[in-house]
């Protein structure tokens, strides 16, 4: 028999909503924390989610306020940027071991272990998609090839509670990837997003409009290899290796890719996103712009070696 975990989702927008799902689906004890009109929607409706063309209800426990000693094994943030330090001080006063933050993060974990503790963050991305409507989750879980849920410790290790980890979301069936420089990984991640998403906001539209526009295909192909350049002349490593393309094809040939992308289901579901996520998205481009300073790049060298020494 598979063992049953105790989790909180800290946040229920679309992604907290769907590894809620997902997780109580497989038989865990689900909490999730809410605030404002998603918390009244919780309680009176339930969460709410469509799937095989039916409306179901997801088997959660709403909670209004944290107790400190009211113990999970993992708690999941799955929080905007410009959010997760208040997030995670409001975690702070709670007692749980494992807090795993799921919050692009171009800046390194040393401020968020300052506020939650040190040993306690595992840091991660969603490998899933999509939206409310109606009080109602419409959602995707993203390919594997493409991205799957991602986390690692900071250090780079492989520990006993990462594999628990990966075998919750093996019971839940959600793939998933352990990273060894997680850290790495959500720079190469913001240097992929931001280009997309600009273009997608280069004229008011969706993806399908993106797809279009010549324009916009070519400032999105031109922005992915100045960022993955950049990434590259300051020492960050490209995580996964896979993510080199977008620095080494040539540029004619990635506007095809990008445009067909764009008439895709998948650039669906990332455009229905992109648009609630503007003040983030231009944090982000600003913060990873940073990482050019001369300062960032002796940190990174010191991070990069700090790894090397783990392995």
């Amino acid at each position: 028999m598979k063992k049953s975990y105790k989790l909180l989702i800290y946040g229920t927008g679309a992604i907290g909503s769907i590894y809620a799902v997902k997780l109580s689906s497989a038989g865990h004890d689900v909490y999730v924390y809410a605030r404002g009109n998603r918390l009244l929607s919780l309680k009176n409706k339930g969460l709410l989610y469509f799937e095989n063309s039916m409306v179901k209800s997801a088997s959660v426990k709403v909670l209004d306020k944290l107790n400190p000693a009211d113990i999970f094994d993992y708690i999941f943030v799955p929080v905007r940027y410009e959010q997760i330090e208040t997030a995670l001080a409001e975690l702070a006063c709670n007692n749980s071991p494992n807090i795993v933050t799921m919050a692009n993060n171009p800046k390194g974990y040393a401020a968020w272990e300052n506020t939650i503790g040190k040993g306690r963050l595992i840091p991660a991305f969603a490998g899933a998609g999509g939206k409310i409507e109606n009080d109602v989750l419409h959602f995707a879980i993203t390919p594997k090839i493409i991205q799957s849920t991602t986390f690692g410790e900071i250090d780079g290790t492989v520990t006993k509670r990462l594999l628990a980890l990966a075998e919750i979301f093996k019971s839940c069936r959600l793939p998933y990837s352990i990273s060894k420089n997680m850290d790495a990984w959500q720079k190469s991640h913001i240097a992929l997003v931001v280009p997309l998403t600009n273009a997608i906001y280069f004229d008011g539209g969706d993806n399908y409009t993106t797809a279009k526009n010549k324009e916009a295909i070519r400032l999105m192909g031109v922005a992915l290899k100045r960022c993955f350049n950049d990434l590259k002349e300051n020492g960050i490593p490209i995580t996964p290796s896979k993510m080199n393309i977008f620095r080494i094809c040539p540029l004619w040939i990635m506007n095809l890719a990008l445009k067909a992308f764009c008439s895709t289901k998948l650039a669906e579901a990332v455009s229905s996103h992109v648009h609630n996520i503007k003040d983030e998205i231009k944090l982000l481009e600003k913060e990873f712009g940073d990482l050019t300073k001369p300062e960032a790049r002796l940190q990174q060298k010191i991070n990069n070696s700090l790894i090397k020494t783990k392995e």
